[in-house]
C-alpha cells in the first residue's frame, strides 16, 4: 500500500490491511524468498511465512505506522516511497523467488519504472504477482457515464490516491512491456463498489467459475484482477 497523506483513514486501513486470499493462492509453494511491495501491516507475508517458516520475507511500505507493524512480523521492512524505486538498493542485492505488487502500481507515477527495477531482484524462475483495480467495472461505468461523475473516495477503484487506472488489457500490457508473461489470473467479482453480501456471494458462486470463458463477466464484473507472471525466456536465433 502507498498513501500520499500522513494519516491513514480507517477506510484505507480496512481496505489495505489483512491477508489477501486471492494473492496468497497465487504464491507458488516453492517460493522461499518473498518481497511484498506495499506490504501494509505485513499480514500477507506473515501468513506466507507461517505456512513455511523457512521462507525469508521482506516488505516495502510507505506508511511509517504500518511499516513499523510489518517490521515486527517480517525479516526485513523498508519504509519509503516506491515512486523512488532506487530504495530497493537497500535490499543489498538480494534476489527473490516471488515479488508481490498488490494494490500498488495504480498509486505510482511511473509503474513501469518500478517493474523494470524489479528485474535485478528476481531469481531465474521468479514470479511477479500484481493486483489491479479494473476501471472498466460496472460501478465505474455507472458513475462516469450514467451519473456523469468521477468519484474520489477513501478506497476501491476511485481511491483518491490513485494516479493510474487500468483495464484488464492495460494490466496485462503493463506486464508484457516489462518482459513478463501472465500465467495465472484470479478475478475478484462484485456487482457494485462494495464487496461482501449475499448478492456478491451469489455472483461469485454462479459466475466465478466461468469468468475465464465469459468476456462480459471478466470485463464488466471484475472489480479487481490478480495476475501471476514470469519473465519471458529470450528467443534463440
Amino acid at each position: 500500500m502507498t498513501d500520499s497523506t500522513a494519516a491513514l483513514s480507517q477506510a484505507r486501513i480496512a481496505a489495505y490491511t489483512g491477508m489477501r486470499a486471492d494473492i496468497y493462492g497465487l504464491v507458488p509453494a516453492n517460493a522461499i524468498s518473498i518481497l511484498d511491495l506495499g506490504c501494509a501491516d505485513g499480514s500477507l507475508a506473515a501468513a506466507l511465512k507461517q505456512e513455511n517458516p523457512a521462507r525469508w520475507t521482506a516488505g516495502v511500505e510507505y506508511s511509517e505506522a504500518l511499516a513499523q507493524r510489518a517490521g515486527e512480523r517480517l525479516d526485513q521492512v523498508l519504509q519509503g516511497d516506491l515512486n523512488r524505486p532506487e530504495l530497493l538498493q537497500s535490499l543489498g542485492g538480494r534476489k527473490f523467488d516471488c515479488v508481490i505488487c498488490a494494490d500498488v502500481l495504480e498509486h505510482l507515477q511511473q509503474p513501469a519504472q518500478l517493474l523494470q527495477h524489479l528485474q535485478a531482484h528476481l531469481t531465474a524462475d521468479a514470479c511477479v504477482i500484481v493486483s489491479l483495480p479494473n476501471i472498466r467495472h460496472l460501478s465505474a461505468f455507472i458513475a462516469i457515464f450514467w451519473r456523469g461523475s468521477f468519484p474520489r473516495r477513501q478506497r476501491g477503484i476511485f481511491d483518491d490516491t490513485h494516479l493510474r487506472w487500468f483495464t484488464l488489457r492495460d494490466g496485462e500490457q503493463l506486464l508484457a512491456d516489462a518482459g513478463l508473461k501472465v500465467e495465472a489470473r484470479t478475478y475478484n467479482l462484485r456487482w457494485g463498489d462494495q464487496g461482501g453480501g449475499r448478492a456478491n456471494r451469489a455472483l461469485i458462486k454462479l459466475l466465478g467459475p466461468h469468468a475465464h470463458s465469459l468476456s462480459w463477466v471478466r470485463e464488466f464484473l471484475t472489480y479487481q484482477i490478480a495476475m501471476r507472471a514470469r519473465r519471458v525466456a529470450p528467443t534463440q536465433d
